[in-house]
């Protein structure tokens, strides 16, 4: 029925280990999503490749809303 849920050696793979989730990323979105990023030109219309910096650099949240709505109490 799912096939990709069975048990199948041939398919199985030992696991990579990382030291850091960023480094993780970093080689997962340069050997899964860039080529086919570039493949279909998506930096032509959208947004620039991402870089070793963006994976690095620590993540903003930007709070919005209306007053009294819980935004101070979330933080």
């Amino acid at each position: 029925m799912f096939s990709w849920l069975g048990t199948d050696d041939r398919r199985r793979k030992d696991p990579e280990v990382f030291q850091t989730v960023s480094e993780g990323l970093k080689k997962l979105y340069k050997s899964k999503l860039l080529p086919l990023e570039e493949h279909y030109r998506f930096h032509e219309f959208h947004s620039p490749a991402l870089e070793d910096a963006d994976f690095d650099n620590k993540p903003m949240v930007l709070l919005v809303g209306q007053y009294s709505t819980g935004k101070t109490t979330f933080i």
